[in-house]
């Protein structure tokens, strides 16, 4: 039987043998060979969300199609893919729709696969949907080390943006600057001074996965008719801010959620093949910052959890 990482009564995750699921119309079975992390799965293992069926966390993944049911045409048994919306990645094997399954060239290895599909994703709609941003616009960016920070970075620096990261530590600096970022700034008392003193007639646009009290400190930052986007609050408190402290400078305030930018299949597609493209051209440069084996997948959420960790961590079964 195949070994998964299962989440216990006690928040633990344990791994366990649970039977393979057998193979319905229309699906594929594919080694797993390297599992993304995801804050997801934190909220599922402090039930902030629905837990995950079987027990078993994860969504984001890379590997090698085993077996596919009878009428699947679209893979083929020993062909690469990566996934970001399959239950149960943290395990030896996965089961799902053969459509929910994307090829990978030979440019793109595994790891840097799985790395990029869901926090890829999120980068790429926030940098070019979100808000519209010119080349030589200035943009600062939180969580600038984080996995969607890394990758957001890349693709506004990529477009002409310039970018002023913000981390949580020193350690975390050289991950952002590696990424792109001129200026690597602290959380701090003076934080929105050094931003203004570096860009004196505003920002164009903050982008913020931290929350709590951040966004609000940073407002005063943007120039005229800029806007705030909040995709995130890694902090566990969402931002405060609503209509009434908008007017001090006509400025945007705007909560992103992925649902709304793939809103169906064949868009949520079309994102993910573009990322996946851009993985492959370079463009997009995940930052591994943690391989973790299944037995060591609770770990790895403690870590992220802690705010300790840089880049994008993956299970390694």
């Amino acid at each position: 039987m195949p070994r998964f990482a299962v989440l216990q009564d006690d928040k633990t995750l344990q791994v366990q043998d649970l039977p393979a699921v057998e193979l319905a119309a229309g699906q594929a079975r594919v080694r797993v060979n390297a599992a993304g992390v995801n804050f997801w799965e934190i909220m599922q293992r402090e039930g902030r969300v629905p837990a995950p069926p079987r027990g078993v966390p994860g969504s984001e993944g890379a590997g090698v199609v085993v077996e596919v049911a009878d009428g699947v045409d679209t893979l083929t048994p020993g062909q690469r893919v990566a996934w970001s919306r399959v239950p149960g990645s943290y395990g030896e094997e996965v089961v799902a729709a053969a459509t929910d399954f994307l090829p990978i060239v030979d440019a793109l290895d595994d790891e840097s696969a799985a790395s990029l599909l869901f926090q890829g994703v999120t980068a790429q709609y926030l940098a070019t949907d979100a808000w519209p941003l010119d080349a030589g616009d200035v943009a600062v960016v939180t969580a600038a080390s984080g996995g969607v920070g890394v990758l957001l970075t890349q693709l506004l620096v990529h477009r002409g943006v310039r970018v002023l990261g913000v981390t949580s530590s020193e350690a975390k600096q050289a991950t952002a600057l590696e990424a792109g970022a001129e200026t690597v700034l602290s959380y701090d008392d003076n934080l929105a001074d050094q931003v203004r003193e570096l860009v004196p007639d505003g920002v164009a646009a903050v982008y913020d996965a931290v929350g709590g009290s951040w966004p609000r400190v940073l407002l005063p930052t943007l120039r005229a008719r800029g806007a705030m986007v909040l995709y995130g609050s890694a902090s566990g408190t969402e931002s405060d801010l609503g209509a009434r402290d908008l007017g001090a400078g006509s400025w945007y305030l705007t909560r992103t959620a992925g649902r709304d930018y793939a809103r169906t299949p064949a868009e949520a597609q079309g994102r993910a093949a573009v990322v996946l493209d851009l993985g492959a051209q370079g463009a997009l440069r995940p930052h591994i910052g943690g391989r973790y084996p299944l037995a060591d997948a609770g770990a790895a959420l403690n870590d992220m959890a802690g705010r300790s960790t840089t880049g994008k961590l993956l299970i390694v079964p």
